[in-house]
């Protein structure tokens, strides 16, 4: 079993185990510091491949760490798109929840083709968000991926991307 170390809001584990996990598409390496970001840490939990520790040593469970996300739409998406394949990481720093990579491509070695947007299909976005959403994919050449999810926790995606006349 492996050992996910949580300090304040950051998941670390040892080199060894970030070999192992990194393989199948999880986690980060900042140097010497290797992270899980807490959607990959609640994916593998449920999958029962690690167990997560506090400073004090005691196991966190996984109530625990759903209830510190912003929004817990976002781990039903990402959950769905691990389930189907897809090596998926933050979207952030292009103003998407995440950036999506095809299937059987690792990441780093090709880019990513879709960012995602979760919403509940209760919410309503407005044009002008969309709008700009779709700009900011275009200009990176990616796809916008809207992930609306039902209110039985079902995910339905809407690519959306600009077409040339």
């Amino acid at each position: 079993m492996i050992i996910v170390k949580l300090i304040k809001k950051n998941f670390f584990l040892e080199e060894s185990d970030f070999q192992s996990l990194n393989s199948k598409g999880f986690g980060t390496n900042n140097g010497k510091i290797y992270e899980l970001s807490i959607f990959e840490v609640l994916y593998l939990l449920e999958k029962d491949k690690i167990k997560v520790i506090n400073k004090n040593q005691e196991k966190v469970k996984f109530e625990t760490i759903v209830k510190k996300l912003d929004s817990k739409l976002d781990y039903i998406v990402y959950k769905d798109l691990k389930s189907k394949g897809y090596n998926i990481q933050s979207g952030v720093k292009f103003g998407f929840r995440f950036r999506i990579y095809d299937k059987g491509i690792k990441i780093g070695d090709d880019h990513s083709l879709w960012l995602v947007e979760p919403i509940s299909e209760l919410k309503t976005i407005k044009i002008s968000e969309l709008v700009g959403k779709i700009r900011i994919a275009n200009t990176t050449k990616k796809k916008m991926l809207l992930a609306v999810v039902d209110t039985d926790l079902n995910v339905s995606y809407f690519e959306q991307s600009w077409k040339r006349t």
